[in-house]
């Protein structure tokens, strides 16, 4: 009965005035509200380091969900909250830490309180597309704004690389506040045993339903979006693929296609996943999907600079080089991973894959070009941070 009640006054007006109240609610001292892909999922680097959260003691997490009946997998000790609910506005305004990992403005965070600590995660490092206002001709001026606003917001960012420190003082507008240069929290599973990686595959295997055996490998492809709609620079002659990757490397290969998140809409719409060996992981988390790989195709995705933190191959087929309307960071053909802007040259660059080249190539571009800065222990340096605020 209260609940209806609640619902019933819980309108516009009634929601300003409880949110100016709000402001002089106590804020709780290690409570923590994080937000994943604006509510929509659980993971990337805020599921990271709330894990790393529990493993201690001292806070008190919730996660902000559209629909928080969608999201059971969840800890029993984590709190979910319905953005938009009055309950949700009480754990956003009383605690002490916020976190997001895209851009957190608008009416389900109209304001910060002075005493909170807001840390903005993002959802990639550094990687071959343009970013934020080095393409600030293909953004409308409402996300210009919330870029603004979110960056004077921030009191943490992450950072991968001396390349990513950069980009962060520039791109995002984040010119005071601090950066934690050791890596994204979302990547220490790269640096797990082998035999924990080993655990991932096994469990990837069972959700695809796919036998697990020593012998089955997988291949992610992993593409980023495009503003121009061109559908038909996406995908590749599976077959052609699966016969050089095998007889290449071995094994039976699987081809398990991510979707960025602004393709979830239309990716179905591409690929053809009627092929016995074509699988749909476009819902799925990527990151235990790269670390379940054995090699990796994208185009323009940060995600292919991860996979390569596995150091397995990773290769390059970018059919719109020229008409690609982000632009990119880096001269395409002269990054470690194998180029290709063809079916056919795909092919010949997994039948003439060159592993030294390629481990030698990735460690001059990690060490001299970007300053890479992963370490395995990125989401623990982001719970010392915290740590360290509250005393």
């Amino acid at each position: 009965m209260l609940g209806w009640l609640i619902k019933m006054f819980w309108h516009r007006r009634t929601r300003f005035l409880a949110l100016w109240l709000m402001r002089f609610l106590p804020i709780h001292k290690g409570q923590v509200m994080a937000v994943c892909w604006n509510g929509t999922k659980y993971n990337c680097n805020p599921r990271a380091i709330t894990d790393a959260l529990l493993k201690g003691k001292g806070f008190d997490i919730a996660y902000a969900f559209q629909r928080s009946e969608d999201f059971k997998d969840i800890p029993e000790q984590i709190h979910r909250f319905e953005i938009g609910t009055l309950e949700y506005f009480k754990w956003l305004y009383t605690s002490q830490f916020i976190i997001s990992n895209v851009r957190f403005v608008g009416i389900w965070f109209p304001f910060k309180r002075k005493r909170q600590i807001y840390i903005q995660t993002m959802h990639g490092g550094h990687g071959m597309k343009k970013q934020e206002l080095e393409v600030r001709a293909t953004l409308d001026e409402g996300y210009i704004k919330g870029l603004y606003k979110d960056a004077s917001r921030i009191d943490l960012m992450i950072s991968d690389s001396r390349f990513w420190t950069e980009k962060a003082r520039t791109i995002f507008a984040y010119t005071k506040g601090d950066i934690l240069e050791e890596g994204l929290p979302r990547n220490d599973i790269f640096f797990a045993p082998a035999k924990d990686k080993e655990c991932v595959k096994r469990s990837l295997c069972q959700s695809i339903q796919v036998q697990y055996s020593e012998n089955v490998k997988f291949l992610v492809y992993c593409p980023t979006f495009r503003g121009n709609s061109n559908y038909g620079v996406y995908g590749f002659d599976t077959d052609m693929v699966v016969e050089a990757l095998e007889k290449r490397f071995g094994g039976r290969w699987y081809i398990l296609v991510s979707s960025h998140p602004n393709m979830l809409s239309y990716y179905k719409k591409i690929y053809d996943f009627s092929h016995p060996r074509m699988i749909d992981v476009g819902q799925e988390d990527l990151q235990p999907i790269l670390v379940a790989s054995s090699a990796a195709i994208t185009d323009y995705s940060s995600a292919g600079f991860e996979f390569a933190l596995s150091k397995q191959p990773c290769f390059l087929l970018c059919k719109d080089l020229e008409d690609y309307d982000r632009g990119v960071y880096f001269d395409m053909r002269t990054l470690p991973f194998p180029y290709a802007e063809t079916d056919e040259q795909l092919c010949r660059n997994i039948l003439n894959f060159d592993d030294e080249k390629y481990q030698q190539d990735l460690d001059r571009f990690n060490n001299e070009v970007i300053g890479l800065h992963e370490t395995g222990h990125a989401a623990q340096a982001v719970v010392e941070w915290m740590k360290q605020r509250m005393k």
